[in-house]
């Protein structure tokens, strides 16, 4: 047995242990919080400098000169939507002369040939008829240029009295243009070979031809000199741009009907 040493005293190690990490993990807390403290001050701080511009800042109003300016900016519809088809065709100085565009419920004609400017608008909305009207600013009523009405064989072009103006007839290898329903003192432009045609007056005599050179994909159209008229890369062998050589169908009118000779694929 041994003897208890009464000079050395019991040695309590659990109350040495505990009474001594306890200053320790109450410094380490406090430490810990005063960290959390900082770091959401600063991150206050900074949401406070960075984004405090922006919300104070005055809404603009909707009846301001900036809100004027972005509203009469905005596109027109027409200009952003995409069209179907397109047929630019250019003078011999390689200025635009017609330009055709095809959209899903209308077609456009832009014309600038011939000392005429104008803008015409044809609503397609039915198969057999195409009301052409010539775009003048934003008047809300459109003068009518020409009513077109069609068939497989020919379509004719009628005054706002259904009057008739212009017949245009399809043969197997030609058409003919005339303004009366028999077809008398016709002009033509008649196929002559897979890339040609010639155009002639209702004398018979040629004034011109059209025809696709396969070399540069164009299509122009020639006078009986030689000299170019019409010229565009927007389409094959057509007969449809011979037209713009009969002088005596109004500027406008002819259009129309280069317009109409596309869409039946002639």
């Amino acid at each position: 047995m041994r003897p208890i040493n009464s000079s050395s005293p019991t040695k309590h190690p659990s109350f040495t242990t505990r009474h001594l990490s306890f200053p320790r993990r109450r410094k380490s807390i406090l430490q810990n919080l005063l960290l959390l403290t900082i770091t959401v001050f600063a991150s206050l701080l900074c949401l406070t400098g960075c984004g405090g511009d922006k919300q104070s800042q005055p809404s603009t109003p909707s009846n301001s000169a900036e809100s004027s300016v972005a509203i009469s900016q905005k596109p027109n519809t027409e200009d952003t939507a995409s069209y179907l088809a397109k047929f630019k065709f250019k003078a011999a100085d390689g200025s635009e002369a017609i330009n055709i565009k095809r959209y899903a419920d209308h077609d456009k004609i832009e014309i600038s040939f011939e000392g005429v400017q104008a803008i015409l608008k044809g609503n397609t909305d039915r198969a057999d008829r195409v009301k052409y009207r010539a775009v003048e600013g934003e008047a809300t009523v459109k003068k009518t240029v020409a009513e077109v009405k069609l068939k497989d064989d020919s379509f004719k072009l009628v005054d706002e009295n259904e009057a008739l103006l212009w017949k245009v007839k399809y043969d197997d290898d030609k058409i003919k243009i005339s303004n009366n329903e028999d077809g008398k003192d016709s002009c033509e432009i008649k196929i002559k070979s897979s890339d040609k045609g010639e155009i002639r007056d209702s004398s018979g005599n040629e004034i011109g031809n059209v025809r696709f050179y396969g070399d540069n994909g164009k299509l122009k159209v020639k006078d009986a000199a030689g000299t170019e008229i019409l010229i565009t890369k927007d389409s094959k062998f057509s007969l449809a741009p011979g037209v713009i050589m009969f002088k005596h169908i109004p500027l406008q009118h002819r259009a129309v009907i280069i317009s109409e000779v596309l869409r039946k694929g002639r």
